[in-house]
C-alpha cells in the first residue's frame, strides 16, 4: 500500500509504459503504421484490463461503488478495442473481400463508439440524478449480452445497415455519429454535478478531457470515415495515414486519462480514504471503550442500588432460573426464619411448599405459560426450616436476553389478614366517629324542639299561677306531657338503635293471631288520623293468621309505619291497612295517598337518620331514625320489609312474616291501656 501513497510511482509507471511503446516502434519501425496502431490498441487494452482487475479487487474493500462502476466501464471498453484489433489483424490482406471487410470494420468501429457512449451516458445519468444503482447494473448486463450478438451479426450476416458501399461511407454512419456526439454533450453539461460524488475534483476534469477526446474520435469518423486497413489504392493512402496518426494521438491521451484515474482516484484515493476512516474509527472506538468503562461503572453502581432495593422490599421476593432459586431478599429470609440466603440458593421453590400441598402446587405450575408476562396469584402453604404458614404467591416470568426468570413475591396471608383487619378497624372507627358526630347533631336538633316547648309552657304556667289563672293548667299539662312523650320516644329510639347495632335487644316471641293485633293497632290510631282529616281503613282476607312474633316490637313497627303514613299524607288523604294470606307467609300492607318518596331515596330510606322532607307533607317533624329501627326490628323477627312509592301518588309499605308452625300457647289478651300509652308515645310528634 505504501507505493500507492506516492504520486512519483504513477509518473514512473507511465514513463516505463512509453519506453515500452517506443521500443516496440523501434523494433517494428519498418512495419506499416496501421500495424503500430493496432499493436498500441492491444497493449493499451491489456493494461486497462489489468488496471480494472486491480481496481475491482481494491474497491471490494474500499466499498466505493461509484469508482468501481467507472472501472467496469474502462474494462469493457478495453475488451471492445482488443476485439476490434484482433478482427482487423485477421482480415488484413483480404483484398478480394475489400468492400465487405471495410463495411464490417466501419460497423465495428461505430458499434464500439456507441457502446462507450451508452456506458458513459448511463453512468452520468444514474449518479447525477441519484437513481438506484441497479439501473446501471442492468445497462452493463445488457451491454455484455449485446456485444457478442452484435459481433456475430456483423461478421456472419448482412442484416445490419451498410455503412461503406461503393467506396463511400453511407449517411447512416453520419447520423449515428451525430447521435453519439449529442450523448457526450449531455455528459459534459452534467459532469459538474458529480463533484460531490468523488473524493478528488480532478477526476471530473479528467473525464471532461476524455469526453472531448471521444467527440474528436467521432468527428474523425464523420469527416474521414475511419482507417482504411484494407488496401484501397494510392489516392487515400496519405489521408489514411494522417487519420491513423490522429487516432494514435487520441489513443495516447485516452490511455493516459484511464491510467491517471485508475491509479490516482480509483485505487489510491479510496484506500487512502479508507486508511483515514480506519484512523477515525480507531479514535471513535477508543472513545467508545472509555464510554463503555464509564457505563460499566454506572451499571455496576445501579446494579448495587437495585439489588439493595430488592433486598429491602416489604414483600418476600424469590428469583429463580431453571427452577433453582438464585436470589432471596431479606423479607423472604424473615418469612422462613433464616439469617443467610445460602440455605435458599439453588433450592427449588417446590422444596419450600408444604408436602401435602406439593401435588396441587405442581399442577398449578404446569398450567402457567412462561411466555405469558401477566401476574398469577397462587394460594398455598409453605413449610421450611420449622416455619409453616399460609401464603399468597404472586408469580410472573421475565425474559432477559432469551433467558427465562421466575419471579415470586410471597406474602404471609396471616399478616395480610391482620393488616386488612387493622385497615377495616380503622375504617370502622372513622365511620363510627362520623356516625357519633351525626348522632350528636341529630340529638341536639331533635331534642331541642320538645325541650323548648316544655320550657316555654312551664314559663307560661308560672305567669298564669302568678295571675291566679288556673283554667289553662290542664291544657298546658297536655302539651308538656306530649313533648315529654316525644323526648321519651327519641330516647328509646336511640337506645334501641344502639342495642340493635350491638345485638343486645331481647325479644319475647309468642304465637299470636297477627290479624287481631294489626286490627287493634290500626283502630287505636284512628282518632289521630281524623284530627288530620285522614281516613284509615282496615281490611283482611282471613280473620286468623298466626305468627311467632314479639307483640311489643310488632306494635312498635306498625305504629311507626302508621305514624309516617299520617305525617307524610295529604289533607283528606286515605290510609289502607290490609292483611293478606300468602301461602306460608303473612303480608301486612300499609298504603297511603301521601307525597311519596323519590326513586333515588327509596333504596336509602332505611339508613340511619335518613329522612325525606316535602313541603306538601302534613307534618315535617321526625328524626329519621324510626324507619332504621323498623328495618332492624323486622330483620330481627325474621321478616322482610318492602317499599313501593311514587312521588305525589303515595307509598305502600309491605311487611312479610312467616306463619307459625305451631299454634300452642296462643295469647289473645291485650292490655288496651298499655297499647293506648304506646300509641300516645309513638304518635307524640303528631300535633
Amino acid at each position: 500500500m505504501k507505493f500507492l501513497d506516492r504520486d512519483s510511482y504513477l509518473i514512473d509507471f507511465i514513463g516505463i509504459y512509453f519506453l515500452i511503446i517506443c521500443a516496440f516502434f523501434t523494433i517494428l519501425r519498418d512495419m506499416d503504421i496501421y500495424y503500430m496502431y493496432l499493436i498500441l490498441v492491444i497493449i493499451n487494452g491489456v493494461v486497462a484490463i489489468f488496471a480494472y482487475i486491480i481496481s475491482v479487487v481494491t474497491l471490494s474493500t474500499a466499498q466505493e461503488k461509484i469508482y468501481k462502476d467507472l472501472a467496469r466501464i474502462f474494462g469493457i471498453v478495453a475488451v471492445l478495442k482488443i476485439l476490434f484489433a484482433i478482427y482487423v489483424f485477421d482480415n488484413l490482406g483480404h483484398s478480394t473481400l475489400n468492400q465487405e471487410v471495410q463495411n464490417q470494420e466501419v460497423q465495428m468501429t461505430v458499434l464500439n463508439l456507441a457502446i462507450q457512449t451508452i456506458l458513459y451516458t448511463s453512468f452520468i445519468y444514474v449518479y447525477v440524478n441519484k437513481k438506484k444503482n441497479n439501473i446501471f447494473n442492468n445497462v452493463i448486463h445488457m451491454i455484455m449480452i449485446l456485444i457478442p450478438i452484435m459481433y456475430i451479426l456483423i461478421t456472419w450476416t448482412n442484416i445490419l445497415p451498410n455503412m461503406y458501399v461503393g467506396g463511400r461511407y453511407s449517411i447512416v454512419k453520419n447520423i449515428l455519429c451525430i447521435v453519439l456526439i449529442m450523448g457526450y454533450i449531455y455528459n459534459l453539461l452534467h459532469l459538474e454535478k458529480l463533484n460531490d460524488k468523488f473524493y478528488n475534483y480532478k477526476i471530473v476534469k479528467d473525464l471532461r478531457l476524455m469526453f472531448l477526446c471521444r467527440i474528436g474520435r467521432i468527428l474523425i469518423m464523420v469527416f474521414f470515415g475511419g482507417v482504411d486497413f484494407v488496401d484501397v489504392g494510392q489516392k487515400l493512402l496519405f489521408i489514411n495515414k494522417l487519420n491513423c496518426i490522429s487516432l494514435i494521438i487520441l489513443e495516447f491521451i485516452h490511455v493516459y486519462i484511464v491510467y491517471t484515474i485508475c491509479f490516482r482516484d480509483i485505487i489510491k484515493r479510496p484506500n487512502r480514504h479508507l486508511y483515514y476512516n480506519l484512523l477515525d474509527e480507531k479514535e471513535k472506538l477508543q472513545k467508545n471503550i472509555e464510554t463503555l468503562e464509564v457505563v460499566n461503572f454506572n451499571m455496576e453502581y445501579y446494579k448495587i442500588i437495585y439489588e439493595q432495593l430488592l433486598k429491602n422490599m416489604p414483600g418476600g421476593i424469590l428469583i429463580s432460573s431453571n427452577r433453582k432459586i438464585m436470589f432471596a431478599n431479606n423479607k423472604a429470609l424473615e418469612l422462613f426464619n433464616l439469617k443467610l440466603d445460602e440455605k435458599l440458593i439453588n433450592k427449588s421453590i417446590l422444596d419450600l411448599v408444604y408436602e401435602p400441598e406439593r401435588g396441587k402446587y405442581t399442577d398449578i405450575l404446569k398450567s402457567l405459560n412462561e411466555n405469558d408476562t401477566d401476574k398469577k396469584i397462587i394460594y398455598t402453604k409453605f413449610s421450611y426450616n420449622g416455619v409453616v404458614f399460609d401464603a399468597e404467591e404472586i408469580r410472573f416470568y421475565e425474559n432477559v436476553h432469551e433467558k427465562i426468570f421466575q419471579v415470586s413475591i410471597i406474602n404471609n396471608r396471616e399478616d395480610k389478614i391482620k393488616l386488612e383487619n387493622a385497615e377495616k378497624e380503622l375504617e370502622l372507627r372513622d365511620v363510627m366517629e362520623k356516625a357519633r358526630d351525626e348522632v350528636l347533631s341529630n340529638i341536639s336538633h331533635e331534642f331541642k324542639t320538645p325541650v323548648n316547648v316544655i320550657y316555654s309552657t312551664v314559663q307560661i304556667q308560672d305567669l298564669n299561677l302568678q295571675k291566679g289563672n288556673y283554667g289553662s293548667i290542664l291544657e298546658f299539662n297536655k302539651i308538656i306531657k306530649k313533648n315529654c312523650n316525644r323526648l321519651i320516644r327519641l330516647i328509646n329510639n336511640f337506645i334501641d338503635s344502639t342495642k340493635l347495632e350491638n345485638n343486645k335487644l331481647e325479644f319475647n316471641l309468642k304465637c299470636v293471631n297477627i290479624v287481631a293485633i294489626v286490627e287493634d293497632i290500626t283502630i287505636s290510631v284512628v282518632n289521630f288520623a281524623k284530627s288530620k282529616n285522614i281516613n284509615i281503613i282496615f281490611d283482611t282476607e282471613e280473620e286468623e293468621l298466626y305468627c311467632d312474633i314479639d307483640v311489643e316490637q310488632l306494635e312498635r313497627i306498625i305504629l311507626n309505619i302508621l305514624s309516617n303514613a299520617i305525617k307524610y299524607n295529604k289533607v283528606n288523604g286515605n290510609i289502607d291497612v290490609v292483611v293478606k294470606d300468602k301461602n306460608e307467609e303473612v303480608h301486612i300492607e300499609v298504603s297511603d295517598t301521601g307525597v311519596g318518596i323519590p326513586k333515588d331515596k327509596v333504596d336509602i330510606i332505611f339508613d340511619r337518620f335518613e329522612r325525606f322532607d316535602n313541603k306538601n307533607a302534613a307534618i315535617k317533624e321526625g328524626s329519621g331514625i324510626g324507619l332504621s329501627i323498623v328495618k332492624k326490628l323486622v330483620d330481627a323477627l325474621g321478616g322482610k320489609i318492602e317499599i313501593k312509592s311514587e312521588v305525589d301518588k303515595g307509598t305502600t309499605v309491605r311487611l312479610i312474616f312467616k306463619k307459625s308452625n305451631s299454634q300452642n300457647n296462643l295469647e289473645q289478651i291485650y292490655d288496651m291501656q298499655h297499647l293506648e300509652e304506646k300509641v300516645n308515645l309513638e304518635m307524640s310528634d303528631i300535633s
